[in-house]
């Protein structure tokens, strides 16, 4: 009889041990949920900072390309009407040669 006394007392201990030893690790919880919760949430921030820098750079090119297309735009405008101006210029010059060369 002693010795079941002594089962039943030793496996009180292990269960108070492993109640012990799982209190603990319970404590541990928050404060380990809190590190992971920063961590992730720098990590979110580093990734958003990132995708939004690439997106104003993207943006910066778009509306670098967009002002350049549209110089290039005006400039072709510019020398169809100059070509325009030139090429009646051309006819006007041709017509006196022809008109003066057959007097």
């Amino acid at each position: 009889m002693n010795k079941n006394i002594e089962q039943v007392i030793e496996i009180e201990k292990q269960a108070q041990a492993l109640s012990e030893s799982a209190l603990r690790e319970a404590e541990k919880l928050p404060a380990q949920a809190q590190d992971e919760a920063q961590t992730l949430l720098e990590q979110t921030r580093t990734d958003a900072d990132r995708e939004i820098k690439q997106i104003l750079d993207n943006s910066g090119a778009e509306q670098e390309s967009e002002r350049i297309l549209s110089d290039a735009r005006q400039k072709a405008e510019e020398n169809k009407t100059l070509a325009a101006q030139n090429m009646q210029q051309a006819i006007s010059f041709v017509i006196e040669q022809v008109i003066g060369r057959s007097q």
